[in-house]
């Protein structure tokens, strides 16, 4: 059993059989081949891309792959569901584009290779005796980093992104950030960006904020990020919520696939 890569969960609710080649998720009754996993996951691909997708993955002993480390200790494992992870040891960080994973799991958020190049690197790490890669953006503390099938960090804090600008936009994540830029492009932007990484670090994040003119809030649409966008209006004159903009939407990358995919593009940026 795994946990669903298409949502947020407590409890694995995806089983997926490598010997029958077949996957199921039970939270929304969907199920098919691994092939047809791996289109739902990358909707860009071709069945073609995604066998080679799949013949990649079986070669590499990353992360990304379906097979749960044989050699990894139960102790190491719960590693990978802590915000904290303090076992992870960053081997080599290189700029992004050189492995095709990453490269393709960018595409299927519908983020260019460009955009991302700005902001984040290719992290190889070790946890015990595996080695994994990610996409990394750095923070205060160490690297956030995100794959197609799992997040966490090697240190706990926010990414600021600091241009000299008097008005500040807020993420989440990364990727509501590189979905930001892709929506608006970049060169009219006048604004430095605020990277949180976990809205556990929004709190922390109060006194970069109240140094800036505006504060654009631009969190998900969900209980928690309502909830935070909420305090930090009410606690600081300088922040407004954005997050209007792409609602019903749970945050700007779903709002980007979904106006990718209908073929039409629609500005968030407040006048």
């Amino acid at each position: 059993m795994y946990h669903s890569p298409f949502r947020e969960e407590k409890s694995p609710s995806m089983k997926v059989s490598e010997t029958k080649n077949l996957w199921i998720d039970y939270g929304t009754n969907e199920g098919g081949t691994i092939i047809d996993l791996v289109l739902k996951i990358f909707p860009t691909l071709n069945v073609h891309e995604a066998i080679n997708e799949i013949n990649r993955e079986m070669l590499t002993d990353s992360i990304f792959s379906f097979h749960q480390p044989q050699n990894v200790s139960p102790e190491k494992r719960k590693l990978f569901s802590t915000d904290e992870n303090k076992g992870i040891q960053i081997d080599k960080i290189i700029d992004l584009g050189s492995n095709p994973s990453l490269t393709a799991y960018l595409k299927s958020r519908m983020i260019s290779l460009k955009t991302a190049q700005g902001f984040c690197k290719e992290v190889y790490f070790t946890v015990g005796e595996k080695q994994f890669f990610g996409i990394g953006n750095q923070n205060e503390k160490g690297w956030a980093i995100r794959n197609k099938f799992w997040k966490g960090c090697s240190g706990q804090g926010v990414s600021l992104y600091k241009k000299g600008y008097g008005q500040l936009a807020v993420f989440e994540g990364i990727f509501d950030l590189f979905s930001y830029l892709e929506i608006e492009g970049e060169k009219n932007l006048a604004q430095d960006f605020l990277v949180l990484n976990s809205l556990a670090n929004l709190n922390k994040s109060s006194s970069i904020i109240s140094l800036y003119d505006s504060t654009m809030l631009l969190l998900d649409n969900d209980e928690s990020g309502k909830k935070a966008t909420l305090d930090m209006v009410s606690s600081l004159k300088n922040c407004y919520d954005l997050s209007e903009w792409y609602s019903p939407f749970k945050d700007l990358n779903d709002y980007l696939l979904s106006n990718k995919i209908a073929g039409h593009k629609r500005s968030v940026r407040i006048k």
